[in-house]
């Protein structure tokens, strides 16, 4: 079987940034172009290499190659091990395809480390582009809230002196309002809040049954700046959640949103988003 090494690094690094862009919509992640670009070139670079020096092609150093590629894509990401796995899950399924493919055809479709298709470049390309779309469009799960539907918005929230980056799903079904003001309110999980809020404040809500409680046993300085909202949901007729007045709520265009910050429960999003706003 006669290899071309500029084809192979070509079909490689296209599968590579499918699988990457695959991975990115599944686990909700929005990746830069750069990043994904640079990343696919080096697991065509990997996929050459591990042709010309097969021992390049053994498993563990293909499971570190792949983890590599995941943090040149996905680095800073929110949860970026969840991504990173999903990566190896959609990764293992395109091969797996492949294998079966080649069986069928009798055609050998995987070489090395990687994808050697002797067939026109358009095609694959074409082949490539409805796969993304499906595994995009179709599988994409928790990323129904991803990138290709713009659900998630970020929010840089501030709050005494601190400040947190945060992803936040719409939810048309969320319209809590302060009750003095009126101001929009959006509901952030425990471990975003926690990230803002002083230490005073973490273990008053540690020692508190409830939101009422929380907000009476915080200082009186403190508390000024915090109030009870109250709210109902399924399996809930009402309840009351503990909000705070942040300093300052910008949006990813620079614009400044006016708004208050509820704290919900744990494991809102499940790491995919951080919260949840209405507004």
């Amino acid at each position: 079987m006669v290899v071309y090494l500029d084809v192979l690094f070509a079909v490689n690094a296209l599968m590579d940034g499918a699988t990457l862009l695959a991975a990115a919509a599944l686990g909700g992640v929005r990746a830069g172009r750069i990043w994904l670009l640079l990343a696919a070139a080096l697991g065509g670079g990997y996929a050459v290499l591990a042709a010309v020096v097969p021992i390049f092609a053994v498993l563990p150093l293909r499971v570190l190659t792949g983890i590599g590629l995941c943090g040149v894509a996905f680095s800073g990401k929110p949860a970026f091990g969840r991504v990173c796995a999903l990566y190896f899950v959609v990764a293992a399924s395109f091969a797996g395809l492949a294998a079966a493919l080649g069986a069928a055809t009798g055609r050998r479709l995987l070489f090395g480390a990687g994808y050697y298709f002797s067939i026109p470049f358009r095609v694959l390309l074409l082949a490539a582009a409805a796969g993304y779309a499906l595994s995009g469009v179709l599988l994409r799960g928790d990323a129904l809230h991803g990138p290709l539907r713009r659900e998630v918005e970020r929010l840089t929230i501030r709050f005494d002196g601190r400040e947190r980056e945060v992803r936040l799903l719409h939810d048309t079904g969320n319209s809590l309002v302060e009750p003095v003001s009126g101001r929009p309110a959006l509901v952030l999980g425990r471990e975003a809040a926690n990230c803002l809020l002083g230490a005073e404040i973490r273990q008053a809500w540690a020692g508190a049954t409830d939101a009422a409680a929380c907000l009476a046993a915080l200082p009186p300085e403190t508390a000024s700046r915090f109030g009870l909202l109250p709210y109902r949901a399924v399996g809930t007729e009402n309840g009351l959640l503990l909000y705070f007045r942040p300093d300052s709520v910008q949006r990813a265009d620079g614009t400044a949103l006016d708004c208050v910050c509820a704290i919900g429960p744990d494991g809102i999003g499940q790491g995919a988003y951080d919260g949840l706003i209405g507004v």
